[in-house]
């Protein structure tokens, strides 16, 4: 579980629309939010699936 998991969503300054995903520590899940394009944070995957990979954690593990 990586410290950018723990980050929360930033659309960013900039008006673009970019479908995106990011790891909600409350729900324990990767959620869908719209980027702006420029700036916010590494919490922003391109697919949930990425996201998934990157933030999800299993149980036991250490």
């Amino acid at each position: 579980f990586q410290d950018i998991c723990q980050l929360p969503s930033v659309c960013g300054i900039c008006k673009a629309m970019f479908p995106r995903f990011f790891y909600n520590v409350s729900t324990h899940k990767c959620e869908r939010f719209i980027y702006g394009g420029c700036g916010g944070n590494k919490n922003n995957f391109e697919s949930e699936d990425e996201c998934l990979r990157s933030c999800r954690f299993t149980k036991g593990e250490c």
